[in-house]
């Protein structure tokens, strides 16, 4: 399983955490276009994407902002429905077929209890999720179009081609054309 290689890259846990998790961790696999929350849920599991790309967005009078993609080996939640057990007001949609492993907020509240170990990669995560959040902030409020697109293609690499231009557009916080007149000139 990559989430555990994750979970060890960020701090060593112990056999018995590793085996608390071997439980509890679900696989699941998500088709094209199908969600893994719908506005109106309350998010009640954290995702590992061991494969595939998920997006998360939500409506601003009937468009779609994307506030958030997600590859490979992180974690995805809607942040504040997850944590505050409240209805959200976002999607998380897998964007291609999508492999995750899962555990329910209950599941895991109980691991933080049983093994206050795991409780320093809750933290580092977080803190790790905070920053890149800000980063983010930072860039839609002041960089100009061609650098965020620019930021864009470093954050995600060679993976930018497999991310819908809407959804990148969107999540830049430019329209459909700018990213065409930049896609063209970088």
């Amino acid at each position: 399983m990559m989430v555990h290689d994750f979970i060890e890259g960020i701090v060593p846990v112990s056999a018995g955490l590793r085996e608390r998790l071997d439980s509890i961790l679900k696989p699941k696999i998500f088709g094209r276009k199908e969600f893994l929350l719908k506005e109106g849920q309350v998010c009640d599991k954290i995702y590992f994407v061991e494969r595939g790309l998920v997006r998360i967005y939500y409506l601003n009078d009937g468009v779609e902002i994307c506030s958030g993609l997600l590859l490979e080996g992180g974690f995805m939640i809607s942040v504040e429905s997850f944590f505050r057990r409240q209805k959200s007001y976002e999607f998380i949609q897998a964007v291609e077929e999508t492999e995750v492993w899962y555990i329910s907020f209950d599941e895991l509240e109980a691991v933080y209890r049983d093994f206050p170990e795991f409780n320093i990669v809750g933290r580092k995560l977080i803190t790790e999720y905070y920053i890149r959040s800000e980063e983010r902030n930072y860039v839609l409020r002041r960089l100009s179009a061609r650098e965020k697109y620019r930021y864009f293609q470093e954050l995600f690499g060679a993976n930018t081609v497999r991310i819908p231009r809407k959804d990148i557009a969107s999540y830049l916080g430019i329209n459909l054309e700018t990213l065409s007149r930049l896609s063209r000139k970088i």
